[in-house]
């Protein structure tokens, strides 16, 4: 430690636990600032010596920055990307200039939607991976070229466009699974989840193996209703007391995202009912899981709210929306046709629409019981 620039902090009174950042000196006169704890940490790149100098090994190294004028120590890896800017100048020129160039670089990325496509288009993608797969894939890859488009036009950054073509290309080289593949996973993993990307062909199992969607017996509906619906009237009875006791959290009322994400994380909490607690261990939740429901003028999948994952047992798929959505009922028609339990959480405006085989828990009294006790 340089004890001269660390007022009277000795190494004697210095312990990991104390929470500072104090000034360090190498035998070689290199001074910098760092914290106790990750002075005295065993980093991977000090070589098993833990008083290690990063510039004496090579771990930080000077660069000078064209655009500030400063010289600071960083590591290899960014020296080597050759920013223009310093870090803390980079930030402030951001600032600064942030909002001007967002909406430059969103127009220089719409403008760029036919050159990505005709980029995308020399890609090769396996040609067994099924269609909407693909779909999936350009949509993303679109955004990501239109992107990298915008950047190079807008900030001077050239080559960009190239490496996320590569990236792109290495993302579709490893695209995914075959129809079968994608089925054999889903046998072992359940209807409605398997290997990230491939949720789409779990809609198709019964095509694949042979093996009919796995009904919902009427009692299971009834039964995960029922709980489901008694947790979310806990929600309502703790929501309305926590904004009438802390109201400035909520001012003026709960936001429609707010109570959506309260909303989620009561369903959410519904496998800690008693109901689960034989099963709990095997018990999977899963947020915003794709599927392949693309809807008359979409360009990509939907996403269901939450998925329970139960062994031997129906997946419990819930959709929270505060108005009517013609894209929640049609997830959730998919959800069903595969032998899922279909459960609406519905709140906020509109009317309820009823959808065969599909459990509708109305909570619009409750929220607006919630938001009474916020205003």
């Amino acid at each position: 430690m340089v004890q001269e620039r660390n007022g009277g902090l000795t190494p004697q009174k210095a312990t990991p636990m104390v929470r500072v950042t104090v000034w360090w000196r190498c035998p070689a006169g290199h001074q910098w600032e760092e914290s106790i704890s990750t002075r005295t940490a065993p980093a991977k790149w000090k070589n098993g010596d833990v008083a290690a100098c990063h510039e004496c090994v090579g771990y930080r190294v000077p660069d000078s920055y064209p655009g500030c004028g400063h010289t600071v120590m960083v590591t290899s890896e960014a020296a080597s990307k050759k920013p223009t800017r310093c870090w803390k100048c980079q930030q402030a020129w951001w600032q600064d200039n942030g909002e001007r160039l967002k909406a430059e670089l969103s127009a220089a990325a719409k403008g760029a939607a036919g050159r990505a496509a005709a980029l995308l288009d020399a890609v090769p993608v396996p040609q067994d991976v099924p269609v909407p797969l693909v779909d999936e894939w350009r949509w993303w890859a679109a955004k990501q070229v239109q992107g990298a488009i915008a950047t190079e036009e807008v900030m001077d950054k050239d080559g960009e466009c190239g490496l996320v073509l590569e990236r792109i290309a290495r993302a579709a080289a490893r695209l995914l699974p075959t129809w079968e593949m994608a089925a054999r996973a889903a046998e072992v993993d359940g209807v409605l989840k398997l290997v990230d990307q491939a949720h789409w062909a779990e809609g198709r199992i019964h095509q694949l193996t042979g093996r009919g969607p796995r009904p919902a017996a009427a009692e299971d509906v009834e039964n995960i209703g029922f709980v489901l619906d008694a947790v979310l009237a806990g929600w309502s009875q703790s929501a309305a007391r926590a904004v009438a006791e802390k109201p400035g959290a909520w001012w003026p009322c709960p936001t429609t995202a707010e109570i959506t994400r309260s909303l989620t994380r009561a369903v959410v909490s519904m496998t800690d009912h008693e109901v689960f607690a034989p099963i709990a261990s095997y018990v999977r939740t899963y947020r915003e899981l794709r599927l392949p429901v693309v809807l008359d003028g979409k360009g990509r999948y939907g996403r269901l709210d939450v998925v329970i994952w139960i062994p031997h047992g129906p997946d419990i798929v819930v959709e929270i929306d505060s108005a009517p959505s013609a894209a929640s009922a049609g997830k959730l028609a998919f959800a069903r046709d595969v032998g899922a339990l279909p459960l609406w959480v519905r709140f906020g405006s509109g009317g309820i629409q009823e959808i065969d085989e599909v459990t509708v828990l109305d909570v619009r009294e409750a929220v607006r019981s919630v938001r009474a006790a916020a205003s």
